[in-house]
């Protein structure tokens, strides 16, 4: 799962046990499936929907722009409410200074 900011424990330097790795992972997968399940592939809101139109390399410049740490390939194709909190606000910040400094191309963006 990418994070946007450490957690306090890793920031004191402290990695967590070999041993709890393999735990780790599937409580993370179970958490996946359950989002799946729970949202039968439906959205709920206006956000969920822009998410999952947005072409997937467009998703992963937003993710790497927004300092998500992770498979940026991986992450790019899981729906807006399994990203955590932190990392969609981080996103929508991204999305809003890219629209707004995007505004002023008109030579990049012309079919000249």
């Amino acid at each position: 799962m990418g994070t946007v900011a450490s957690s306090s424990a890793e920031s004191a330097g402290a990695t967590p046990a070999p041993r709890a790795l393999p735990h780790r992972r599937r409580l993370n997968e179970l958490r996946d499936e359950f989002v799946r399940r729970a949202s039968q592939q439906r959205w709920s809101d206006a956000e969920s929907r822009e998410w999952a139109r947005l072409e997937h390399g467009l998703r992963m410049s937003l993710l790497l722009l927004a300092g998500v740490d992770g498979e940026l390939a991986d992450l790019s194709h899981r729906d807006w409410r399994e990203l955590p909190e932190a990392e969609r606000m981080a996103i929508k910040r991204e999305a809003r200074a890219a629209r707004q400094g995007f505004q002023a191309l008109h030579a990049l963006t012309g079919l000249w």
